[in-house]
């Protein structure tokens, strides 16, 4: 019988090296030889999917956005993956011609998704599977295939390479809840740690690499009471999940209308990728910065004569704007880095409980529907609540000291680093992409990987 290894990638390139690992991993407890087996998508779509979905466009689900995003076919959820296809397209925000044009297009490429998952779940026996970024498309894979005794690698901030038997989709994306207890010296290390990176985002932080800093003239800041952290537009809308909001976009009008109601004045700050040059998943012609600049100009055009709206249109650093903010400023993000940053700083903060933190942790004022970020929103400055600190320093912990983080010494990326430096292939401060590109035009790709492991955690 063959003994078959699943995944959503080709084995070629980078995906060669992170494949390799996996394999690599195994071998410490299944001594049988596995073949690899790419999962090739099915010319045929599933008839009954489509059937369900004439019944969603029949009772109306497909012209509400707030419940396209919870539609469900054999109690998986699709709508979330849905919804992150059509809004990967610039002009879904603007036109609902274009909307519902990739909404047929993609409820089509989904049908088809399906019956490539079931095929596989009915064809092949397989224990072992890596799924790359457990999210949108790849989500449904995983929970067609999640209900048989399995193990899944995959890869996504803010774990390394890991592999779980877990059945809880958000348990395997996200710093999960622990209680830990640290001396007062393993504090101060961590926090002194954290506050190097918080305040050197710019050399620390891979996807800002390639960001140009601007400078900016910060005069009377003390008098805005509220920040908000604007978030792309166009990429991966609901990979963390559904949390009464179907993009980024939506949120943040929400978020502007309702401070406008209340006449405080407040600030928004771009993300400093709106003005990079970054593309969707290597596509050329999906430039994500452009387009995500667009929606952000028209904004600013929308609320331009709104007198106490701040819009910082320019990649600015944080560290250098809070310095001039008011002590009781509340800081309003969706997720993101934003979020321990403000903490860092000293103030309160308002972030969405669909994270890469486990909103166990008391970290910020969450919400996880519209009627609560409403609430949240109203309440005064002295009826929010500060990070617990504990909890804080339990996050920074595993973001930043891990050995298995972004940061640590065995995240996969820092390994291949260090072994082509030694090679002189890269310099040892080379960025990440510059290392990817290095590693996918080496020839003999097998002479690195057959020098290079490392441990892969069970999440």
């Amino acid at each position: 019988m063959e003994h078959i290894f699943l995944t959503t990638r080709k084995p070629e390139n980078i995906y060669q090296y992170i494949i390799g690992l996996c394999l690599n991993d195994l071998r410490n407890s299944y001594k049988k030889k596995l073949t690899i087996k790419k999962i090739k998508v099915q010319k045929i779509p599933d008839l009954f999917f489509l059937l369900i979905c004439l019944k969603y466009l029949i009772n109306g689900s497909f012209f509400n956005k707030s419940k396209t995003a919870t539609l469900t076919y054999k109690k998986i959820n699709f709508g979330t993956s849905l919804i992150t296809l059509i809004y990967n397209n610039f002009d879904t925000y603007n036109s609902s011609v274009k909307y519902y044009y990739y909404l047929l297009k993609n409820l089509y490429f989904i049908s088809k998704i399906f019956k490539t998952a079931f095929f596989y779940e009915k064809n092949y026996q397989f224990k072992y599977a890596y799924i790359d970024h457990i999210t949108g498309i790849n989500s449904i894979f995983y929970n067609v295939f999640k209900n048989k005794k399995r193990i899944f690698y995959t890869n996504r901030h803010p774990n390394n390479i890991c592999k779980t038997k877990s059945r809880n989709y958000d348990e395997i994306n996200r710093v999960n809840h622990k209680k830990k207890i640290f001396s007062k010296i393993y504090k101060r290390k961590i926090l002194k740690t954290a506050k190097n990176i918080f305040e050197s985002i710019q050399n620390t932080y891979y996807w800002m690499e390639k960001t140009n800093w601007s400078s900016y003239n910060f005069n009377d800041l003390k008098k805005y009471e509220y920040i908000i952290y604007a978030h792309t537009f166009t990429d991966t809308q609901l990979e963390q999940g559904y949390d009464g909001f179907i993009s980024t976009l939506e949120w943040l009008k929400f978020t502007i209308d309702e401070l406008l109601k209340k006449k405080v004045k407040f600030i928004v700050k771009a993300h400093p990728n709106f003005y990079k040059n970054v593309t969707l998943r290597n596509q050329t012609n999906k430039n994500v910065a452009k387009w995500d600049n667009k929606l952000y100009q028209n904004l600013i055009k929308k609320y331009k004569n709104e007198k106490n709206i701040l819009f910082i249109n320019k990649p600015i650093l944080n560290k250098h704007l809070v310095k001039k903010l008011n002590s009781k400023c509340i800081a309003i993000t969706k997720f993101g880095s934003a979020q321990l940053e403000m903490i860092h700083f000293g103030f309160k903060v308002i972030a969405s409980s669909k994270n890469t933190i486990d909103p166990k942790f008391s970290l910020y004022n969450s919400w996880e529907n519209k009627k609560k970020y409403r609430e949240i929103l109203n309440k005064k400055w002295k009826d929010l609540k500060f990070a617990n600190k504990n909890n804080y320093i339990t996050v920074l912990e595993y973001l930043f000291l891990n050995q298995n983080s972004n940061f640590g010494k065995n995240f996969y990326l820092n390994v291949l680093r260090d072994h082509m430096t030694k090679l002189k292939l890269v310099k040892k401060n080379s960025p990440y992409d510059k290392i990817v590109k290095e590693f996918n035009n080496f020839k003999d790709k097998s002479e690195i990987l057959k020098s290079i492991n490392i441990p892969i955690e069970e999440v």
